[in-house]
């Protein structure tokens, strides 16, 4: 017999071949996964958060807003010739003075003309960035009774 007809019989001599399972997972792609799990749920956290922070920031604006509303329309109520400006005042939520309130209130009236007024209210709330502004304009009349 020649060498090549007899290597078969030879590569069974003494070698017991393996058979590798090829079911389950290695620790390396345990780790992968693990890595990839972890990363998704820190994304999902934080996205989370600032949902979370935005929505406060949104009440706060819309808290602020209506502050100032409720403001605008106490002054549309006074006489036009005893509106004036107003210093920097605190107040809670619904718009009441209290020293311990988040929102601030300031009005500013600036007369455009001599029967004109504008009459702009401030109002800064909780981690806003810039206040909220109000405006409108009061027209005085002649200031004589019955007019």
């Amino acid at each position: 017999m020649s060498a090549l007809t007899s290597t078969p019989a030879l590569a069974n001599r003494g070698h017991t071949t393996r058979v590798h399972s090829r079911s389950g997972f290695t620790v390396v792609a345990m780790l992968v996964a693990l890595i990839l799990l972890a990363v998704g749920l820190m994304s999902l956290a934080r996205a989370s958060a600032q949902t979370v922070t935005l929505q406060t920031l949104a009440q706060n604006r819309t808290n602020g807003i209506a502050v100032g509303r409720a403001h605008l329309e106490q002054i549309r109520t006074r006489d036009p010739w005893t509106v004036v400006s107003e210093p920097t005042t605190r107040v809670d939520a619904e718009g009441n003075v209290s020293a311990s309130g988040f929102y601030t209130r300031r009005v500013q009236v600036t007369v455009t003309r001599p029967n004109l007024l504008k009459v702009e209210v401030f109002v800064e709330y909780p981690r806003g960035t810039q206040p909220i502004t109000l405006t409108t304009s009061f027209f005085r009349g002649n200031g004589l009774t019955g007019s």
